[in-house]
Formats: structure tokens, sequence, C-alpha cells
């Protein structure tokens, strides 16, 4: 019993330091869209997206044939869909792709 409130307590403790590390954040660089993310924030949403991706997915393979065809489909949609903010080359550095956050 002692043990499960040490750990209990371990936890609480882990979680106030956590909180106001994280406090401490936010005040420091307030909240903003603008702003570029922390290593940390940066860490933490990879880390999320790969735990909320299931491993069978994320390990498959891509189902669609690297083909010629393929890849000239790919081209023809990026020149029309995607170079608008991108940029051919893909740097975004654009008229549009300038004005735009997060970077394009």
């Amino acid at each position: 019993m002692r043990a499960v409130l040490r750990a209990v307590l371990v936890l609480i403790g882990l979680c106030l330091v956590i909180g106001g590390l994280l406090a401490y954040t936010i005040v420091r660089r307030g909240l903003s869209a603008r702003a570029e993310p922390s290593q940390v924030e940066t860490i933490l949403a990879q880390t999320m997206r790969r735990a909320a991706t299931p491993a069978a997915v994320r390990n498959r393979p891509n189902p669609v044939q690297k083909t010629d065809a393929v890849l000239d489909e790919a081209l023809e949609h990026f020149a029309d869909h995607c170079a608008v903010c991108h940029g051919n080359d893909g740097r975004g550095d654009t008229a549009m792709g300038r004005g735009l956050y997060p970077k394009a």
C-alpha cells in the first residue's frame, strides 16, 4: 500500500513539474499561431502523431506503384494544385507562399 501511495505522489509531483514547465513556456513565449514552435513542442507533436498512427498502418508500403504514368500524373497534379503556393521547386518562394503560415 505504501508503494502505491509513493508511486501516486511521484506521479503527482511529475505532473506538477511538467505543468510548471508548460506554464513557464506559455508565459515566456505566449500563445501565437505565428511563432515557430519550440523544439519541445515539435518533438511532442511528432510523438503524438506517431502514437496516434497504428503500427500496422505506419509500416505499410505505398500501395501505388512507382511508374512513369503515376509520376507524370503526380507532376501534373503538383503543377496544377500545389505550385501556386509551394513553387515549382517546392521552396515556397512565391507571392502566395511567402505570406502563408505555416510556411509552404
